[in-house]
């Protein structure tokens, strides 16, 4: 299928669903292969690898995260629809570096090389900024912090110097958050740390997984005392069959134990665990359904609640 009628076909299926910040679906190839466009990163056998000095790329507009950001764009205004906004997520560059290095590494001296982050920071720099200033959300995805590829403290400064020099370029409140999939539970000081961020809007976690679910143990309402919010990850994202996707009202239960535990007001919006890449059409598209249909009943909620 050519790259434009699988963005136009994912597009479609999240607004069928109600869905109020759609993507494109990294429809064209894996979160890694992405950045083949970012000078220093070659193709090896296993996927890219470092085979140079990482530098920025020449014209951020012309690689491929802002040309399908763009086309996406453009389908929306050809579909006359202005009520959604549309968000972009780049692979984070702790988890992209080692990803990389680990298929091969020349010019650094190793897997702790800072400076290999740092430069993929920078490199990842322009490429944020021209997103945000065309009114893209960007969503840095970082598993790799989950899955301990770098002692937090590194990985969170790296993190809030990048965050720091691209924010002024937002055009909309709360449009950059960090996304962790997996479970914190080996290093709960990484999501206060996180929530430190001075930056950052929103730190957005799975909740619905046999691991993720561990992160519901994690949260308080006194993390909460900085800017950042939480994006909840309310839906097991690997359902094999839909009668695996979670029901209405275990997805409910989950967003109200949640709030219970923060506060409603430290919620920002309610999305799948991590990526639907795995699952066929028709359970993603259950996926969306159940989701939309219990934050709508959450809503309807809260507003009882305060009449």
């Amino acid at each position: 299928m050519p790259i434009e009628e699988a963005i136009k076909k994912i597009i479609d299926l999240q607004l069928r669903n109600k869905i109020d910040i759609i993507s494109d679906g990294e429809q064209r190839t894996d979160m890694i292969t992405y950045f083949q466009d970012i000078p220093g990163l070659i193709t090896a056998p296993k996927g890219l690898s470092v085979g140079a000095k990482i530098t920025p790329p020449e014209d951020a507009s012309k690689t491929l995260k802002i040309r399908d950001f763009r086309y996406a764009q453009s389908y929306l205004k050809e579909l006359k629809i202005d009520n959604v906004f549309l968000k972009t997520t780049i692979t984070g560059p702790i988890t992209l570096g080692l990803t990389c290095a680990t298929s091969g590494l020349k010019y650094y001296s190793g897997f702790n090389d800072l400076k290999l982050y740092q430069d993929l920071a920078e490199a990842l720099r322009p490429v944020i900024s021209e997103l945000l200033r065309q009114g893209s959300f960007v969503q840095l995805d970082e598993p790799g912090l989950s899955a301990g590829y770098m002692e937090p403290t590194k990985a969170l400064d790296i993190l809030e110097n990048l965050i720091s020099q691209v924010s002024h370029e937002k055009e909309h409140s709360g449009a950059l958050s960090v996304h962790i999939c997996g479970s914190l539970e080996r290093s709960p000081k990484l999501l206060e740390g996180l929530l430190k961020l001075n930056d950052l809007d929103v730190v957005s976690l799975g909740f619905s997984g046999p691991k993720e679910q561990r992160n519901i143990k994690l949260l308080s309402n006194s993390l909460f005392h900085e800017k950042a919010k939480l994006g909840v990850g309310c839906v097991y994202n690997l359902a094999i069959n839909e009668t695996d996707v979670d029901e209405i009202q275990k997805i409910l239960e989950r967003i109200n134990e949640i709030s219970s535990r923060i506060g409603k007001e430290n919620m920002v919006y309610a999305h799948p665990d991590c990526s639907l890449r795995n699952v066929t059409p028709n359970v993603a598209e259950l996926i969306l359904e159940r989701l939309s249909e219990a934050v709508d009943e959450y809503n309807s909620q809260v507003i009882r609640s305060n009449i």
